[in-house]
């Protein structure tokens, strides 16, 4: 994760691409909190124009080029509290990793144990005809 937000040129551009269309925070954002963590000074036109992108409405209010922090409006500017934005994103990864993970764990239970789950037929020479274990 520090390499996604702070040294994302590090990353392959399809890992990169995957990270970011599957996180809860977009690329504008990303690049708002690198510019402050670095000490740098803040692009708001760039994300005040995300936020009017996705809200319809200006800007993070009261933030500044050399803000030390990115405020909520400009984080999840769709959302209007922290925990409704955690809430929604625990949720849309829970939709996006359970079909992988079901995948992962119960297809190959039940492909190594199919033994277990479908009688095997046996052939029994002296009546030709199929009995079942």
């Amino acid at each position: 994760m520090y390499a996604y937000v702070m040294r994302p040129e590090t990353l392959p551009d399809s890992y990169l691409e995957f990270i970011s269309k599957t996180g809860p925070i977009a690329k504008p954002t990303l690049k708002a909190v690198r510019e402050s963590l670095r000490g740098g000074p803040i692009d708001i036109v760039a994300l005040s124009a995300f936020v009017l992108k996705r809200t319809g409405m200006p800007g993070p209010v009261g933030l500044k080029p050399d803000s030390l922090i990115i405020p909520c409006s400009g984080i999840h500017p769709q959302t209007v509290s922290c925990l409704a934005h955690n809430s929604k994103a625990t949720r849309a990864t829970f939709r996006k990793t359970f079909p992988l993970y079901l995948s992962l764990t119960f297809v190959p239970y039940v492909v190594l144990n199919i033994q277990k789950v479908v009688p095997i037929p046996v052939f029994d020479m002296g009546f030709e005809s199929c009995m079942f274990i």
